[in-house]
């Protein structure tokens, strides 16, 4: 399969490229690469998947998933871009209230303010499981307190607010989203790094109370506020499935350059047979990679109720090629593919980031294999239209209540 872009989403991916070819490198090695947020807000990408209404640009899954690609070809800010944008400011932006978006919105968008999601907890694998933060509403105080551990909250320390996913402890099954200044008194953050040096905070929430106002969602139907919230994951899933398609294309070509100019018993390493066959299939994974999210894209634009199952599958199919990939640019290069002065050690470590984060390769194989065996996901991975319904009753029953194993 091979996407036909438009003459917009072509410019905004050479725009990117062009850009990060000449600042990628300055944003990485940077002390504080936060200063740059304010030059993705003025390439527009801060309000790139925001409807025009509100300032936006309007993109949809494919015009975010070209710049995340092109950030993780160059390995730089698409993590707090992926939680920051299209997990807060997105959730903020079509479950905040009238006060909230004019509140926050216009100065997330401009890069003049910043905000992270906090819905990771330790030890989770399921990225639509219900969290184990519980919010307690108190009628008398009319003020919500709130309970839990969050993980690995990137971006979030130069977030001037973050927003909590928990669950409602008067209905466990029903989710709950909260704003908190990031000093909010009770919460406790401890600063930690993820396995490709993207600066992250451990979160410990210890009887942290909120007013009424601090809700997300209070304007909306509880289910209204489950179901955008599982598809807001499964699109920033697939986001990352993009990224990762970007490193591995970066390390493919690293490694094509490097096995061209490298000799040994008189010969290139890239003249021996067995080399053109691991690069052969490190080929044909990100062509598989690519196809992958290229599909789940489309099919989440053409339906956004599918968000779960495409990202499952994008992330199966992807993974699975990165680890190849990854693991292969490194014993292509040899001991050098693991030093820092090297592009590709920085694309392994972005790659294995990638590969453990919100659920391995097997756990989403067997999860869309569960959805195809109830009948939630019958037609082939191909572009054409589904022949069943796309999701019956009870599989919508079963995502509000967050059953997704």
């Amino acid at each position: 399969m091979r996407l036909t872009l438009t003459e917009t989403q072509t410019l905004l991916e050479s725009s990117a490229l062009h850009w990060l070819a000449g600042n990628a490198d300055a944003m990485r090695d940077a002390s504080e690469p936060d200063k740059y947020w304010s030059m993705f807000a003025e390439m527009g990408w801060l309000a790139l998947p925001h409807a025009e209404a509100v300032g936006g640009f309007g993109g949809g899954p494919i015009e975010v998933g070209l710049l995340m690609r092109a950030l993780g070809r160059h390995r730089t800010g698409a993590a707090p871009y992926r939680n920051g944008v299209l997990m807060a400011a997105r959730a903020l932006d079509e479950l905040g209230t009238r006060v909230q978006r004019d509140t926050w919105l216009a100065g997330l968008m401009a890069g003049e303010q910043r905000m992270a999601m906090a819905h990771a907890e330790p030890g989770q694998e399921n990225p639509w499981r219900l969290p184990s933060t519980v919010a307690t509403w108190n009628a008398h105080t009319r003020r919500w307190t709130l309970r839990g551990k969050k993980s690995m909250v990137v971006g979030a320390g130069n977030a001037s607010a973050i927003i909590v996913s928990a669950a409602i402890h008067a209905n466990p099954s029903r989710l709950g989203l909260f704003v908190l200044p990031i000093n909010a008194s009770g919460l406790a953050s401890t600063p930690c790094s993820m396995a490709d040096g993207n600066a992250a905070i451990d979160i410990l929430l210890n009887d942290v109370t909120v007013d009424e106002a601090a809700q997300l969602g209070t304007d909306s139907a509880a289910a209204e506020v489950t179901d955008t919230f599982v598809a807001l994951v499964g699109e920033a899933l697939i986001a990352s499935c993009w990224e990762a398609t970007g490193a591995m294309r970066a390390a493919l070509e690293a490694t094509v350059s490097h096995v061209t100019q490298r000799e040994q018993f008189g010969r290139t390493l890239a003249s021996f047979q067995s080399v053109q066959h691991r690069l052969a299939e490190m080929a044909v994974c990100c062509e598989e990679a690519a196809a992958a999210c290229e599909l789940a894209a489309l099919r989440v634009a053409a339906d956004r109720r599918l968000a779960c199952n495409a990202a499952s599958m994008a992330k199966s199919c992807t993974s699975r090629a990165a680890r190849y990939v990854a693991a292969n640019a490194v014993q292509l290069h040899g001991g050098m593919g693991v030093s820092e002065e090297l592009h590709v050690a920085g694309l392994f470590r972005l790659l294995t980031r990638f590969q453990l984060e919100d659920g391995h390769a097997d756990w989403h194989a067997a999860r869309l294999g569960a959805a195809m065996s109830v009948g939630d996901w019958r037609h082939s991975q191909t572009l054409l239209a589904p022949t069943t319904s796309i999701e019956p009753p009870v599989h919508k029953e079963e995502t509000r209540e967050w059953i997704c194993n």
